[in-house]
């Protein structure tokens, strides 16, 4: 594999996996689990005689050598049928005791978060019997890591929740007493570790076993012009997906973005290429559910079996918890109850109805667990693992595809359990009433009390209900989490999220202290009452006497919540009556405090300039010495702590986070000079926000307006307008809406409506004005569910219920929103009154001239804004135009010399014409933002007058004045007119007056109370009749803006003919709202976009509207999903729903909307109601509205969510408006949700979002004795100043709090920026002041686990790495005895067949000589260089080059090991090797875990010569970047190790070279090298330095030093064979070649046997086969009998995949004259290998030849 990572599978049934050619005869590079394999079946004899004892069975016993069998054993008859008998499969449920290092899962995404044991992004996947592992985000693939740089990607962007996965497990994390039986706390400390790397996903996979229909994991190498390269992880392979193929996912599942490289996908093979190199792939979610593998198809192994795949099961038999199968012919697996397609099973009876014996079955296998015995395959028959989809929770929402975790979310109850089935020591299944999905209750959740086991007859019989509460969601098994627990579900919380702030609670007192009282809320949550709260009056001498005395043990008490937090778990209480019995509102956030607002709050603080006075959730303000009460204050200890206080609220910033209050009654303030309503001109003296301040001229009264104020078109006009204003400016025509006494200020408005109002004496300033009937102008006050609060002025309010909001569509009001309101009803008593804002109502005769000032003002405010328009030219003015192009859509002229514009087709003149055509153009209208104008050429619209004027070059006005005034009469008299359609605007129409000399007009297409939906569909050409409503002064030169405005009446549309509907109808044949049913699928063309979504037109005066949460599946900001869509573009679009009583449509583009079939998984699911959501969820929406107050968030088409300021972020954001925008994607948590209220509060607060995530903390969160971690911020004479880790608070470690011992030099011990762990010693809070202890007697070995959360992976990964070397030492030292019995494995059919044949006089040297003969087979130390990774921090490097030196030591290729070809001696072997026992001298270095220089400086004063500590120490350096330091510490290591510890210099120096390698230069390396040869034996520090440069691709100096090992080292046949593996590994056929030729004439002849055969395996490897078979075949000719030699020839052939020469082979060998023993381990082998890839047929040919073999022996 030359590309491409190998890891290492685990071990299958039969026969161990072969990465390497030989696994013998020295370090191997098998990994730990591979080693834990072989050890296991070397305990289990492979001759064993029935009835003996396994190792496990037998304990601790010695292993008793075999007699030979007496007479009447080798005389009895043997029985076939126990000889084939197979171990028992019984169907298990998976748990963590039962899991290895190297199961390979399928698993389910069930969150994307931040790592439980670091800061790195992790993926939570669900696993099958409600098992959860993780994945870091450097095991996703290491194309990911190489293509993020410096910047790690975001997993939600590439990954979702309810993605299927193929995982590996890599690791399993005990508890702390570590082992798989812990228990308690140590329980939650387990953790399954995942890898998603190809490599190790698909480590063991032969490419024979990808065929069509093969499930399979890859990772993006590379994006290409047609699609993507997939990296498989398997040599030889790789995929290609094409951009067809990935085109679905990437819409649906990943943002409607490519690919990236890196990202890991599961994929099915659609084709194999001719080259059977290449796989064409898929990643489409239909395709890939629904792959099949062939009908004929068979896995060649065990090890090539992946999770995913589906399978046909033939079931053999039934079991009570499942169901045992068979597939393929040979491969035995499982299916348990949770697993079948029924989906709940309640009995054996229902899984043999279900699943019945000889039937077969599809099902999906869901896990391989290679190292068990017998190898367990568990397989998935469920609906939702063979669709990859997720069941639904109620028949309701069929089709809706709601995750079910986000449907029902944790917490939520019910009171309708039925128990289902027991199983008597695991738990309950049980349906939910009203849920589909069952749920499982674990036994410790079935009740308060302890259960052993779950009684058949008793409370939870079967059938019987119960409440209970729901504890999470398992996707992969389909099953609710819950617990019938009456203390769980009587709890009024279940999390401290669920309590409210300012709610009254009762709770029971649990403990008195010093400090305050503990109350238990309930199970598990527990909340502090402060002493400050726990009396009413003000905290004294005598207050804990008098708590003592008020709550004892066990009382009930009543309280109030004042703060919770959840991170923390922490709630604070208050127990003073004064504020639990308060009416005045509470205030939990500065964002809901108004100035003038009153509240209750505690004094907490008291200094020389005033109080500090504490609220609820932590909000503080400051009451100032003048403001504590009317008089001087003279004194101001009446003022103490604890004291209630009504404050009144005079000041608050809450983007600062300051609010200031008053303890005063209110003050007066005279504002008579200035009266409600009337007009003034007034100077900006500042702007802050939306609000600015003015002062009135002349009265210089202050004055306040809003910026919605300042134009009747809220948004982004009203936007503009306020930026910009400037301060100093001077504005007119403000009109004084209110007075605001205590403010001594007025509130004004610039509405032109309203301005208009106030100008005629329409404006309504007393109620008494109000007149039953009649229409006046005013201002939306408030928008509530159940109707609008409007306002007229002077705070005169009216209700317009909801009935009277709209006439045709849902009501769309926002607030301070302009609006003509109808009075329909004032009550005498008291004066309330209603309204309606429906269109029909408020159209009257009072109206008209309000609706022409609204869009009137409109072309006057964008003139002043643009200021670019073209001020020569007019609205109805001719001028000359020159026709420059002529086309079928429209014509392009120029006029007033260079100027150029575009005549659209309804426009142009009459007959044919050329370019360079000469006429008179009208102006129709001045775009004043796109800086262009609409001229028209129609000879109709242009009188001869005004044509003769044209050609005149000038711009002609000739007749406007006249008609103007004729204009002027006919509104006087509110007369109509006929007009008729010109052009057709977003937001107007421009009309023709044929009667009044085509006189150019405007009219609005939306009103004033209804700005959402376009109440005009009118076409051009078409005739309507209007009511004059604004006629300008003069119509004159450069005064673009002053146009006549019309008011249209809607129902005065005149169809041309009897087909004018049809034409009307859209794609859809809509031409009525009647048309539209709910679920249908229309056809729409896009007619206006928008930040929130588009207005779409779906036939005749038919529109609807696609909210952004409408558009896609997976949310992505506005821009990218609304820059797909253009305005008439054509679209699909789902009706989701049809208000007929307000005419509104709503529809849907999402896919899973229009094709449910293909879209299982929804990363954003629609929130359809209230029912959708609960406190606690976690959902994406978009910024609707960024408001004063904080922000709105759309959750769908009807609910918006409010964010407070103080729920933004954990951090502070002084300009916290810049950091949203609308139409941008958030992710919130739901915080409370009210349906009375209409409500849903949010939060976006990362830490509230996930838990893993901490706040920052403040000096208030720390307490004395806590043990912290920080970092050293600066070093002084005095001590070290600490800085604690995720918070603001830094101190002193003064000099003397430092050692034990007196420190001299601070500076010698500690550096800026070394991390420290400390404990705090004293903290002032009033001096803000806290004092650490770096003292090592301040530490107990408990501490060593001080801030394990924040550990980084680093550290993690090379105690894993340290673990496994220690594991493959102790695996090693019985390496013989494993391999040894491994070439022989186990099969009773050949033992039984050979049974008093086995030649027993003899029987112990034949052991010894097939076990010495088959050390070559076994031997693969020449051949595979230790495959490590290259230096690097984080990585599992290998340091010290311990297997390598230990290579060079065991394969016996030095000079002296190579002698041992000659040396053989059967006494040597038959001394059994004895494990030696080391001393660990760094024993505690796990339990301590060093984390700072110091510790390591500790721990090498006991064990100076630990290469171990030693190198570690150089590791922790480099992750400091301080590389001259780990040099550093490397040359005292070879100074402080002593001279006899050969090794443990040797591997020092091996990190030298590895080190200056990756940081150093070549002069640096070589310098090292050379020392380091001088030092220890020249031979191995060659090899570690060619293998580093390997390592390294340094290939070119690879070679030369091979090159001069070769002359160096001549007679060694390990540099030989090194070097050929290293030529042909790297495609240098020929140069590996000649090496054999010239080794052969170096070498002595005693090792050219064993040299020839390595080359031979190369060959088979790297090279050609052929050329392999032809020198094995010479050698052979001469060592006929070396059955070592066979073996190795045999193994070649059979990884080579030619079964015709693999029985040729055998045949041969079988047909030598050998001793039984070894024609015994012949006969083994070959039946071993028909097994796996032969038939019956030709499995029984094995066991004929053997017969007869044995049957000769007896002749």
């Amino acid at each position: 594999m030359s590309a491409t990572k190998e890891f290492k599978a685990p071990v299958t049934k039969r026969k161990q996996k072969e990465e390497e050619d030989f696994p013998r005869g020295g370090a191997s590079g098998l990994t730990p689990l591979e080693y834990k394999e072989i050890a296991h079946q070397a305990d289990t004899s492979l001759f064993s005689e029935p009835g003996s004892k396994t190792p496990a069975a037998a304990g601790s016993e010695p292993a008793k050598k075999k007699r030979k069998p007496t007479k009447k054993t080798a005389n009895s008859e043997v029985s076939f049928e126990n000889s084939f008998d197979k171990k028992k499969l019984n169907v298990e449920i998976l748990s963590f005791k039962r899991l290895t290092e190297g199961t390979k899962l399928l698993g389910c995404i069930s969150g994307i978060s931040h790592g439980r044991d670091s800061d790195l992004p992790e993926l939570i996947v669900s696993l099958p019997n409600n098992l959860t592992g993780f994945v870091d985000i450097s095991e996703l693939s290491d194309e990911l890591i190489q293509a993020a740089g410096d910047t790690l990607p975001d997993l939600k962007e590439q990954y979702f929740i309810g993605q299927w996965v193929q995982c590996v497990i890599i690791g399993l994390q005990y508890g702390a007493s570590g082992g798989a039986a812990a228990s308690g706390t140590d329980k939650q400390r387990r953790k399954i570790i995942l890898s998603l790397k190809p490599f190790i996903v698909n480590a063991g996979v032969k490419p024979v076993d990808i065929a069509v229909g093969t499930f399979v994991s890859g990772a993006v190498k590379s994006v290409e012009d047609h699609g993507y390269i997939v990296n498989l992880g398997i040599s030889g392979l790789h995929g290609f997906l094409k951009n067809s193929e990935a085109k679905m996912y990437q819409r649906i599942k990943n943002n409607d973005k490519p690919l990236a490289v890196g990202q890991v996908l599961t994929f099915s093979v659609l084709s194999m290429e001719s080259n059977k190199k290449t796989v064409q792939l898929t990643v489409d979610a239909m395709k890939v559910s629904k792959a099949l593998l062939g009908d004929k198809f068979s896995f060649s192994e065990v090890g090539s079996i992946m999770p995913g795949n589906v399978v046909e099961t033939h079931i053999t038999e039934i079991q009570d918890i499942g169901a045992v199968g068979k597939f393929m012919g040979h491969f035995d697996a499982t299916i348990d109850y949770f697993h079948t397609s029924k989906g709940m099973i309640t009995s054996k009876k229902e899984i043999e109805e279900t699943l019945k014996v000889n039937d077969k079955v599809r099902a999906r296998v869901l896990y391989i667990d290679l190292a068990s015995q017998p190898t367990r395959i568990g397989l998935s028959n469920a609906k939702h693992v063979m669709g990859l989809t997720q069941p639904n929770t109620t028949e309701s929402e069929l089709g809706s595809k709601v995750f079910p975790g986000k449907a029902i979310p944790i917490g939520r109850s019910f009171e309708t359990v039925t128990v289902k089935r027991i199983d008597p020591r695991h738990g309950l299944l049980c349906s939910i009433d009203g849920v589909d999905i069952p749920a499982y209750v674990h036994i410790s959740r079935v009740a308060d009390e302890h259960l052993a086991n779950v009684s058949a007859t008793g409370k939870f019989r079967v059938d019987s209900t119960h409440r209970g509460v729901v504890l999470g969601y398992d996707p992969v098994d389909g099953l609710f989490q819950m617990s019938l627990q009456e203390s769980m579900v009587d709890q009024p919380f279940l999390r401290i999220e669920d309590i409210v702030v300012g709610s009254v609670v009762k709770g029971t007192v649990a403990k008195v202290s010093d400090k305050g009282v503990i109350v238990s809320l309930a199970k598990n949550i527990r909340g502090f009452v402060p002493l400050l709260h726990c009396v009413d009056s003000a905290v004294t001498s005598s207050t804990k006497k008098h708590v003592d005395e008020k709550f004892k043990e066990g009382k009930s008490i009543k309280c109030r919540v004042l703060s919770t937090d959840a991170t923390e778990g922490r709630v604070i209480l208050t127990c003073k009556d004064s504020l639990i019995s308060s009416k005045n509102p509470i205030f939990t956030s500065l964002d809901d405090i108004t100035p003038g607002s009153l509240s209750d709050g505690v004094i907490v603080k008291v200094n020389a300039h005033g109080c500090i006075v504490s609220f609820f959730n932590n909000v503080k303000a400051f009451a100032h010495i003048s403001e504590l009460q009317e008089t001087h204050v003279n004194n101001l200890s009446i003022f103490q702590p604890g004291q209630v206080k009504t404050c009144r609220v005079l000041e608050v910033n809450s983007a600062e986070q300051n609010m200031k209050v008053s303890f005063k009654k209110s003050s007066e303030v005279d504002l008579g000079s200035v009266e409600v309503g009337s007009i003034h001109k007034a100077k900006i003296i500042t702007i802050k926000k939306d609000l600015i301040h003015l002062t009135l001229k002349p009265s210089e009264t202050k004055a306040v307006i809003h910026a919605t104020h300042l134009s009747d078109h809220i948004g982004e006009q009203a936007d503009r307008i306020f930026a910009s204003l400037k301060e100093g400016m001077i504005i007119s025509d403000l009109v004084v809406l209110s007075k605001d006494e205590t403010r001594g200020s007025v509130m004004v408005t610039k509405k032109p409506i309203l301005v208009l109002a106030a100008k005629e004496k329409k404006l309504i300033t007393e109620r008494a004005g109000l007149k039953q009937g009649h229409v006046y102008p005013a201002f939306v006050r408030q928008v509530a569910n159940f109707g609008v609060f409007v306002e007229f002025a002077n705070g005169i309010e009216a209700l317009a219920f909801r009935h009277s909001l709209s006439d045709a569509s849902e009501a769309a009001f926002v607030r301070n929103q302009s609006v003509l309101a109808k009075v329909l009803r004032v009550d005498p008593i008291d004066g309330k009154t209603e309204v309606s804002l429906k269109p029909s109502d408020v159209s009257s005769s009072e109206s008209v001239v309000f609706q022409g000032e609204f869009l009137a003002a409109f072309f006057k405010q964008l003139e002043r804004l643009a200021k670019k328009a073209d001020s020569t030219v007019s609205v109805g003015a001719c001028t000359l135009a020159d026709v420059k192009t002529v086309g079928n859509d429209e014509w392009t002229i120029s006029y007033g010399g260079n100027k150029t514009a575009s005549v659209a087709a309804n426009q142009l003149k009459e007959g044919k014409t050329k370019a360079g055509f000469k006429c008179a153009a009208k102006v129709l209208d001045v775009d004043f933002e796109q800086d262009s104008i609409d001229f028209t050429l129609k000879d109709s619209l242009i009188s001869a007058e005004e044509t003769k004027e044209a050609k005149a070059n000038k711009f002609s006005t000739a007749n406007i004045s006249k008609d103007l005034t004729s204009l002027a009469a006919l509104q006087k008299a509110q007369g109509t007119v006929e007009a008729v359609v010109e052009l057709v605007k977003d937001d107007y129409l421009v009309l023709s007056i044929p009667e009044v000399n085509n006189m150019i007009a405007f009219a609005a297409t939306r009103s004033l109370n209804n700005r959402k939906d376009r109440f005009i569909g009118y076409k051009t050409g078409e005739k309507v009749k209007a009511i004059v409503a604004y006629v300008p002064k003069s119509q004159g030169k450069g005064q673009a803006a002053e146009r006549v405005i019309l008011s249209i009446e809607q129902a005065s549309v005149s169809p041309r003919n009897g087909a004018a509907k049809e034409a009307k109808k859209g794609t859809s044949g809509i031409a009525e709202f009647e048309d539209v049913k709910e679920g249908s699928i229309v056809s729409a063309r896009v007619a206006n976009i928008q930040l929130t979504g588009m207005d779409v037109h779906l036939g005749g005066k038919v529109f609807g509207r696609i909210h952004l949460t409408n558009l896609a599946d997976t949310y992505a900001p506005s821009e990218t999903l609304l820059k797909n869509f253009k305005k008439g573009q054509l679209l699909k679009c789902l009706v989701l729903q049809v208000d007929t009583s307000n005419k509104k449509i709503d529809l849907s583009l999402r896919p899973s909307r229009l094709a449910p079939e293909n879209h299982a998984v929804v990363h954003d699911p629609e929130v359809k109601g209230f029912s959708d959501l609960a406190a606690g969820g976690i959902l994406q929406g978009y910024v609707s509205n960024v408001a004063d107050k904080g922000l709105f968030v759309a959750l769908s088409h009807k609910l918006s969510g409010r964010v407070k300021i103080a729920e933004l972020s954990d951090d502070y954001l002084k300009d916290w408006k810049s950091h949203f925008t609308v139409g941008q994607v958030v992710k919130a948590k739901i915080v409370n949700v009210s349906e009375a209220h209409h409500q849903i509060e949010l939060t976006l607060k990362a830490s509230q979002i996930d838990p893993s995530i901490k706040a920052i903390q403040t000096l208030a969160d720390f307490t004395k004795g806590e043990k912290v971690k920080g970092t050293i911020k600066a070093v002084k004479d005095i001590g070290v100043f600490i800085k604690i880790d995720n918070s603001t608070v830094s101190g002193l470690c003064h000099i003397s709090e430092i050692s034990e011992n007196h420190v001299p030099d601070v500076s010698k011990l500690y550096a800026i920026g070394d991390p420290v762990k400390a404990k705090i010693l004293d903290i002032d809070m009033e001096k803000k002041r806290i004092s650490f202890g770096l003292k090592s007697s301040y530490f107990e070995e408990g501490d060593a686990e001080i801030g394990e959360d924040e550990d980084d992976e680093d550290a993690e990964g090379s105690d894993e790495e340290l673990e496994g070397a220690s594991d493959e030492e102790d695996i090693e030292m019985g390496e013989d005895d494993s391999d040894a019995e491994h070439v022989e494995e186990s099969d009773e059919e050949v033992d039984n067949i050979f049974a008093g044949h086995d030649d027993s006089d003899s029987e112990d040297a034949e052991e010894e000589e097939v076990e010495e003969e088959t050390k070559v087979a076994d031997d693969d130390s020449d051949v595979e260089m230790t495959d490590a990774a290259p230096l690097a921090v984080a990585s599992g490097f290998n340091w010290d080059g311990k297997d390598d030196a230990e290579e060079d030591t065991k394969s016996g290729d030095s000079d002296s090991d190579d002698d041992s070809d000659d040396e053989r001696s059967n006494k040597k072997k038959k001394a059994k090797k004895q494990a030696v026992v080391v001393q660990d001298d760094t024993a505690d270095l796990e339990s301590q875990a060093p984390q700072v220089a110091t510790d390591y400086e500790r721990l090498l004063l006991g064990s100076p010569n630990s290469s171990y500590l030693w190198i570690n120490y150089m590791a922790f350096q480099l992750q400091l970047s301080e590389i001259s330091k780990a040099r550093e510490i490397g040359q005292r290591a070879l100074k402080s190790i002593s001279f006899r510890e050969e090794q443990e210099k040797m591997n020092v120096w091996v990190a030298l070279m590895n080190l200056e390698n990756t940081f150093g230069s070549a002069d640096t390396l070589e310098e090292v090298f050379k020392n380091a040869v001088q030092t220890c034996e020249p031979k191995k520090i060659y090899l570690q330095l060619v293998k580093i440069y390997e390592r390294s691709s340094k290939i070119e100096l690879a070679t030369e030093l091979y090159t001069t090992m070769t002359k160096k080292f001549g007679q060694s046949s390990k540099v030989w064979t090194g070097f050929g593996h290293f030529q042909l590994h790297h495609g240098n056929l020929e140069a590996g070649r000649e090496l054999l030729q010239r080794s052969l004439k170096s070498l002595p002849k005693r090792k050219h046997i064993k040299t020839i055969s390595k080359f031979a395996q190369l060959e088979f490897k790297y090279g050609e086969p052929e050329r392999g078979r032809t020198i094995f075949e010479g050698v052979m000719s001469n060592y006929p009998k070396r059955i070592d030699l066979w073996s190795v020839y045999i193994d070649m052939e059979v990884r080579n995949g030619e079964q015709d020469a693999v029985r040729r082979l055998f045949a041969r060998v079988v047909s030598l004259k050998l001793s039984s023993k070894k024609m015994k381990f012949f006969f083994k082998k070959w039946l071993a290998y028909e097994k796996d890839n032969g038939d019956e047929e030709s499995v029984e040919e094995v066991k004929r030849r053997a017969l007869a073999y044995v049957e000769s022996l007896s002749a």
